[in-house]
């Protein structure tokens, strides 16, 4: 079957166009969920450079406030307590920012600019890690979560340059 709006091949079963997200003629039995997550199956699979960055974002935002959770130990987590918190923070509103632009069709490098961001996270993460064991102090949760975001974010970053890279 193919989609009226934009003229791509859609299963046989869906409701949505897994190329540009409008309903097709397809089978009313389904919910709106399975519908819904066949779509955004189809768009995961196409394109995991966005789960990957967007996820490593939110994990890198996540990270820098997880000291708030525990009052009682400020200095074992990145926190926004410590100097590099406020610029993690920042750095990851600019990833989202800089994957909103890459897939708003706004020319550009973004998937290098991607890469620089995630990068300079990880240095700011692994160089507050060093401090805290110097000073022999626990390394808490929010380390360890803003580290896997801006791992998530580098490999999102990559792939997404390797996608720019096949073109």
């Amino acid at each position: 079957m193919k989609c009226s709006k934009c003229g791509a091949e859609v299963p046989e079963g869906s409701g949505f166009c897994g190329s540009c997200g409008s309903p097709v003629g397809g089978a009313k039995s389904e919910t709106q969920f399975s519908q819904w997550w066949t779509s955004t199956s189809a768009l995961i699979a196409r394109d995991p450079a966005v789960i990957l960055v967007g996820l490593g974002a939110v994990l890198l935002c996540l990270g820098t406030f997880l000291s708030w959770i525990d009052m009682g130990r400020f200095e074992d987590t990145l926190g926004l307590q410590m100097a590099a918190g406020p610029v993690v923070l920042a750095l990851g509103a600019m990833l989202v920012l800089c994957l909103v632009l890459a897939r708003g069709g706004t020319p550009g490098a973004w998937s290098i600019v991607i890469l620089v961001l995630s990068a300079v996270c990880l240095v700011l993460i692994f160089q507050t890690m060093v401090f805290l064991s110097d000073h022999e102090r626990d390394v808490g949760a929010g380390l360890y979560v803003s580290m896997v975001g801006g791992l998530a974010a580098a490999i999102g970053g990559l792939l997404e340059t390797m996608r720019i890279l096949k073109k």
